[in-house]
């Protein structure tokens, strides 16, 4: 890329970037933009690069609700979910309403990704040009280019089907822009196998430049970038090098805490709630729901915490006033040992009120505090981490290394006699390493969304749901997760108008999800 190019285009980006994001230490003198590498590195430190992925402006996830983990009370939908609710998405999802996004406003996640995908080319270009060939540039645009991979991989999987090594992975998904320049068109769609062949490119990139170590888990150190490439791997089926991946990950995350596994994942037998300030729960509700948890130390509740790897905004909010635990979900816990479910499942007061003179109470709830009490993220930590690596044991035959993996993070996660698991081999091994990871991911994110496509590959296994129940009061709305409304996402129209190269009809339909029954 010429020079005088690129600084148009960045000077353009960085207008565009300004004016929804700081850039921190960044502090050009007589310039519009970065002239200096460690410039560009101050740039991967802005909120850009962690807000609104695949979430609204509410923080919540609409693709959440196209799973099994939340559900919606006939007194939420009718005076929460109706037709002042800002982010109707997310009734669409759980109604499985066509279409799911609405045709005529372009969705937080797609205009947030993409701003932060120009962000990381930006930095691409922009270092390469000052220096292509220092460590130091080099793990500047390993950073970025982890960051574009992470982004990139979740829209192919959302935007389109999940990867098949059987199937062709032919269907158009979003478009694919590498370029830091916004004056490069946009091209044809990519399809599935295109992305994720581009996206390998930053991958191995990412494993073999990310510094050892980083400020904050913003930001990818080598073992994120090996993460990262295992769960590629993952979707891909590719069991042999995900397990590689894994080990290498693991390898490295412990070479950062001296080798101490304590250090990488809290153990929850260590947290409580504060009880020099007693609360008076309303009848049926949990007192600690009104109590400060304490844990061991002051980051547990920062996204500096131990168990982070890979820091994205994880969707949350009071959900005791727009969702609950699916009873699905709240199955898959051994409510007297799982600390979790003793830590974070409490009771609460549900739903309540009065609307134009009608009074309503779902009464007491069981809802999910972890997200208010945990920093938690909807990319990688420590404990997803050693799952991903139990899953590749398992799926490779080497069961006493998962089991072992498996058991590892249970001491973290249990009490009681059966902390430790024996005897476990072959689809129960595998099917409890599964539940543990579903345990084990934010309750309201795309991960489970994503974990039920690929399963469905798993054909005939128990994990392998071929149908997902979203219940309300007494009504059932049901899909196949093989259905083509699980295989694909809608692009509006705001972003058609300007593509018409991709060859896809402007939808001029009323998008009213709230109505249907």
């Amino acid at each position: 890329m010429k020079k005088n190019k690129y600084l148009i285009g960045a000077a353009i980006s960085l207008t565009l970037f300004s004016s929804c994001g700081d850039f921190l230490d960044v502090k050009p003198v007589g310039q519009m933009i970065p002239t200096e590498v460690s410039q560009f590195e101050n740039i991967l430190n802005n909120t850009i690069t962690l807000d609104y992925q695949f979430i609204d402006n509410n923080y919540g996830c609409f693709y959440a609700f196209l799973g099994d983990n939340v559900k919606i009370s006939e007194n939420q939908m009718k005076f929460n979910y109706n037709a002042t609710f800002p982010n109707q998405e997310i009734i669409a999802a759980y109604k499985y309403y066509s279409p799911v996004l609405d045709p005529h406003s372009t969705p937080m996640w797609w205009t947030y990704g993409y701003k932060a995908i120009g962000l990381f080319s930006n930095i691409v270009d922009g270092v390469n040009e000052l220096d292509a060939s220092s460590s130091y540039a080099k793990g500047v645009i390993a950073q970025a280019k982890a960051g574009r991979a992470w982004i990139y991989m979740n829209f192919a999987l959302m935007y389109g089907p999940m990867y098949n090594p059987a199937g062709t992975n032919d269907a158009p998904t979003v478009p694919f822009r590498t370029s830091g320049d916004p004056t490069v068109g946009n091209g044809p769609l990519a399809t599935t196998s295109q992305i994720f062949a581009g996206i390998k490119e930053d991958m191995d990139y990412a494993c073999e430049n990310c510094p050892q170590s980083v400020a904050n888990p913003s930001r990818a150190n080598k073992a994120t970038a090996y993460a990262l490439r295992a769960e590629y791997y993952m979707y891909m089926r590719d069991w042999n090098n995900m397990l590689a991946d894994c080990n290498k990950a693991w390898e490295l995350a412990l070479q950062n805490v001296g080798g101490d596994v304590d250090k990488l994942i809290y153990n929850y037998s260590d947290f409580s709630y504060d009880e020099s300030k007693p609360a008076e729960p309303e009848e049926g509700c949990d007192k600690e729901y009104w109590m400060d948890l304490l844990g061991p130390d002051n980051d547990y509740d920062q996204t500096i915490n131990r168990e982070n790897m890979l820091y994205r905004e994880a969707a949350y909010g009071e959900s005791k006033s727009r969702f609950y635990p699916s009873e699905d979900w709240k199955a898959i816990f051994d409510k007297e040992n799982d600390l979790r479910w003793k830590l974070f499942a409490l009771k609460a007061p549900g739903y309540s009120g009065v609307k134009n003179g009608e009074s309503f109470n779902d009464g007491p709830q069981i809802v999910s505090t972890r997200a208010d009490n945990m920093s938690t993220t909807q990319a990688y930590t420590h404990p997803l981490l050693l799952l991903m690596k139990a899953e590749a044991e398992a799926r490779t035959g080497a069961d006493g290394a998962a089991l072992a993996d498996l058991n590892t993070l249970r001491k973290y996660r249990y009490s009681g006699e059966d902390v430790e698991l024996k005897n476990l081999t072959g689809d129960a091994l595998l099917e409890e390493i599964l539940l543990e990871r579903r345990r084990e991911q934010p309750l309201v994110s795309i991960q489970r969304v994503l974990d039920l496509k690929r399963y469905a590959l798993d054909s005939g296994k128990p994990w392998a749901k071929q149908t997902i129940e979203h219940k309300c009061g007494n009504k059932t709305y049901t899909k196949s997760i093989t259905d083509a409304y699980y295989q694909s996402l809608p692009i509006d129209n705001a972003i058609l108008q300007y593509n018409p190269q991709w060859g896809i009809s402007i939808n001029d339909a009323i998008f009213e999800p709230y109505n249907a029954d």
